[in-house]
């Protein structure tokens, strides 16, 4: 089996085998949903589950801060977490305390609790494995992956593959430093993980768009797709545009690790399609929050694609993308 998420067709006939008629869930799995939704008698719960299998120096820092984007995506505030570690038995028990340490600074950020969970030490582990529960509840609307409009400009906020960067730049710094990257470079990457929280930036813009997708495995090509397959739309992006946005210090550690930037894991990096009327106040929104962001396509016809512009023509992409960090583990 190829590493990273299953394909979609064997993944639907697994969830075949599952029960999951309920007349209370609004949104269950499907493809580019980010989190599920369930009606209560006065409002929705919100519910997303997501594991870390790399970034080991911060995995209690991103397991947090992954989860709680797939719920402010939706428009929701997450405010409860179950997080379950599953720990090698080579690691030390200052080596658990910090990942439960990084659980709590992420938390505090974000006034997120913990209310359940289990922790174990599990044979034939090589590094910690973090799988987040974030939970949120609302009276007013949620904001489902599938509502991309025809017509519908496609921004995309924040830093592209700051999470991937950060990661190697932790992960993977002795590497770096022999292939001759810069010690400078190396620390302000190492920063980047400390900031893919996309929850403030999620609940100011929830009422300007149409959809919103956190872009995580599989990067910024990944998060387009899957907003693309839910949809049932075609959305067109120019890859140059967004190249250009690529800060300085992701472009060298992905070029000289060799890996794709916008197949490169994109926590806090929001894909958005908002509805032509709406630009000017969204643009307004974005710049308060100090996030960069450019509208790089549009949604177009019915097809489930994405077709992504380049200088050699047009690709389309159909199948999922499978993240460049997986080949340097």
């Amino acid at each position: 089996m190829k590493t990273g998420k299953l394909e979609w067709k064997f993944m639907g006939t697994l969830l075949s085998l599952l029960p999951m008629g309920d007349v209370d869930l609004i949104v269950g799995p499907a493809i580019g949903e980010d989190a599920a939704i369930i009606r209560l008698v006065d409002g929705f719960l919100v519910l997303h589950s997501d594991p870390i299998t790399t970034g080991v120096k911060k995995a209690g820092y991103l397991a947090v801060h992954v989860a709680a984007n797939d719920i402010a995506v939706r428009g929701v505030k997450p405010r409860w977490f179950l997080p379950v570690v599953l720990i090698p038995p080579s690691y030390s028990r200052d080596g658990i305390e910090e990942i439960f340490s990084h659980m709590s600074i992420a938390l505090n950020e974000i006034d997120g609790v913990v209310v359940g969970g289990h922790t174990e030490v599990t044979p034939g582990l090589e590094r910690p494995i973090i799988s987040m529960t974030s939970i949120g509840y609302t009276t007013s609307k949620v904001i489902s992956t599938r509502d991309a409009k025809e017509g519908d400009l496609v921004y995309v906020i924040g830093r592209i593959a700051g999470e991937g960067s950060g990661i190697i730049a932790w992960d993977f710094e002795d590497k770096l430093s022999e292939k001759g990257v810069d010690r400078s470079i190396i620390e302000k990457a190492k920063q980047f993980i400390y900031d893919i929280s996309v929850v403030n930036t999620a609940l100011r813009i929830r009422d300007l768009v149409s959809t919103m997708h956190d872009a995580t495995e599989g990067g910024i090509l990944q998060a387009l797709r899957e907003i693309a397959v839910a949809s049932g739309r075609i959305i067109k992006v120019d890859r140059d545009s967004i190249i250009d946005m690529l800060e300085y210090e992701v472009s060298v550690i992905t070029s000289m690790m060799n890996v794709d930037p916008l197949r490169l894991l994109s926590s806090g990096c929001i894909i958005a399609t908002v509805p032509p009327y709406n630009r000017r106040e969204f643009e307004a929104i974005v710049e308060e929050v100090r996030k960069p962001y450019r509208n790089v396509g549009i949604v177009t016809e019915r097809g489930g694609e994405v077709a992504l512009h380049t200088k050699h023509g047009e690709l389309i992409i159909r199948e999922d993308i499978i993240d460049e960090i997986y080949r340097l583990w």
